[in-house]
């Protein structure tokens, strides 16, 4: 795995291939194959070893915008791991328990703001895809600007503005 992620930070999906990783582990193709059916397990293992790192940055959140801030600054400072989250291909690389806990995770935060659980899940989403699309468009524009960081603001006050609509039944 460690040679797989090292591939991956390097060079994104393109540099991972089984032969590559068995020459970065100073191994076989065979004993990569001992341990991964194909590519894709190889991704999607790799994919796991992202969501851990992810969810280590969230854990040290104090509060729903803190958990808010730490989406969009993991995004922008670990770009590959979140290309493997939630980038091109991330569907097939993500298991249903997988997207079970990814969302269960953003419900909890939202519980323990204060809303109630038969709503967070509700809320939970768009939050989610609001900092999926800041984070989105941090990555695909490479260079900081005024304009980013507005969007920025924007949307950690409408993460707020969703969680205390919730929080008062709206």
């Amino acid at each position: 795995m460690k040679a797989a992620d090292a591939l991956w930070q390097l060079g994104g999906e393109d540099a991972v291939t089984i032969r590559g990783v068995a020459s970065e582990a100073a191994t076989t193709t065979p004993t990569v194959y001992s341990y991964f059916a194909d590519r894709e397990a190889l991704l999607t293992a790799l994919r796991t070893l992202a969501f851990q790192r992810f969810s280590a940055h969230l854990a040290k959140s104090r509060d729903f915008h803190d958990v808010c801030v730490r989406h969009l600054e993991f995004g922008t400072s670990h770009p590959r791991d979140y290309e493997l989250l939630y980038g091109r291909g991330w569907m097939e690389r993500v298991t249903t328990d997988a997207q079970g806990s990814e969302i269960a995770r953003y419900t909890s935060h939202l519980v323990r703001a204060g809303v109630e659980e038969s709503r967070a899940a509700h809320v939970a989403y768009p939050v989610m895809m609001m900092l999926h699309g800041v984070v989105m468009h941090r990555l695909l524009n490479k260079k900081q600007s005024p304009l980013g960081r507005t969007i920025a603001a924007a949307c950690l006050d409408a993460c707020m503005t969703l969680l205390e609509s919730a929080r008062h039944g709206e």
